[in-house]
Formats: structure tokens, C-alpha cells, sequence
């Protein structure tokens, strides 16, 4: 089994099911973008930040290059990809922008992400260009795919109580909009490879604590 180029855009291309509007959304809604930047070869990979935990917006979470967009910005692709050069050094030509997965709000309901899918230039590696990150994080694809890695999920009110999917990662946990992001994401993939993705398997504990207790 091989991810390819060919794979993840036939994967982007896919019709899935839309999820429906969620309540979060609102009229204070700020529009943001991310890139999850893809690495092919022998282990495909996706890279992913820790944010820094001196941050205002979601200090110490796991998540995607990316934020919120800027007025000069003229659409989210450029948002992304400028976001992308200032948190991990990879120019707009450093990467081939494949698609876009669904916009998924963050639980606060401040942002709207836009997620975008590119592919690295053969040879490139991302790094560590801002202060707002704490730590770049290379995450293999196929694990989750055939099983050997196992999706976690708990059962939450959020999204109308749907298995809520995230990911152990090495010492931290993916989870929320952008464990959301990836998971579809991997969904895709793994129906292009012509494979079903792993259900998440479900336990008690909220990966994110008290985190968001209101």
C-alpha cells in the first residue's frame, strides 16, 4: 500500500458526507486557515506544530501551521500558505497546494478553520521559524490507516454527540478542530487506497481535561 500524489488528490476529489452546520458558528466567527504539509517516500508523513504554551490562543495544543486571516491576505489559500512560511519556513514555492478539506470551527466558536492539503517539494523539511512554536511533530500517515496506530475517541455534546476522534502523539495528544482535520483527512486517504478507516476507539477520559470548562 503506497500513498502517492496521485493518492491524496484522488483522496481530496472524494465526495464524503458534509457534516452538518454546527451551532458554533456565529456571526463573531473570525475566518483562519492551516496547511497540513505532506512528506511522500518510503513513510509518508504529515508535520504538525506544538504551539508554544505562552501563547493567548490555545497555548500548548497540537495543531497545523496556520491562522487567522489578515486584511492584505486577498484569499484563505494565501492566508495558509503565509502562515505557513512565517511558523515553519516553507515558501509558497517550497509546496504544491493539492485541495482542501471541510472548514471546521474551534470549540470556543472565535474561529472558522480552512484547512489546505499540500505536498513538499522532494527533499524540503519544515522548521522551526516562530516563537509561537514550541516543537515540529512528523507524523506517519499508513499507521492510522492499516490500524497500527489507534485512533482514540470520547463521546461528547459537540457536534451533536458524535464520536469525537483524536490522536496520541509523542508526549501530547491531538485533539478538537484540528484532530477533526486530520481524521478526515486520513478518511479520505484511506478511501482512495480503497480501505476504511479504523472507528476510533472510545474511552472515558476528554484528552483535553477541564481545558474548556465554562
Amino acid at each position: 500500500m503506497q500513498i502517492t500524489r496521485d493518492t491524496l488528490r484522488a483522496a481530496l476529489a472524494l465526495a464524503l458526507p458534509t457534516p452538518p452546520p454546527d451551532p458554533l458558528v456565529g456571526k463573531g466567527t473570525r475566518a483562519a486557515a492551516v496547511v497540513i504539509p505532506i512528506r511522500l517516500g518510503a513513510e509518508p508523513a504529515a508535520t504538525l506544530v506544538l504551539r508554544s504554551s505562552a501563547l493567548r490562543d490555545h497555548p500548548g495544543e497540537v495543531g497545523f501551521p496556520g491562522g487567522k486571516q489578515d486584511p492584505g491576505d486577498p484569499d484563505l489559500a494565501a492566508t495558509a500558505l503565509r502562515e505557513l512560511e512565517e511558523e515553519v519556513a516553507l515558501r509558497p514555492e517550497d509546496v504544491e497546494v493539492l485541495g482542501r478539506l471541510e472548514a471546521i470551527p474551534v470549540i470556543t466558536g472565535r474561529y472558522l478553520i480552512h484547512p489546505f492539503v499540500a505536498l513538499l517539494r522532494e527533499g524540503l523539511r519544515p522548521r522551526i521559524a516562530s516563537p509561537e512554536i514550541a516543537r515540529l511533530l512528523d507524523v506517519p500517515l499508513l499507521p492510522w490507516i492499516t490500524g497500527a496506530a489507534v485512533i482514540r475517541g470520547v463521546r461528547t455534546e459537540w457536534r451533536g454527540g458524535a464520536s469525537v476522534p483524536h490522536f496520541e502523539l509523542e508526549g501530547c495528544t491531538l485533539y478538537g478542530a484540528s484532530a477533526f482535520i486530520f481524521h478526515e483527512m486520513l478518511q479520505r486517504i484511506a478511501a482512495a487506497l480503497g480501505r476504511e478507516l479504523p472507528a476510533p476507539q472510545l474511552q472515558a477520559e476528554l484528552p483535553w481535561g477541564d481545558r474548556y470548562d465554562r
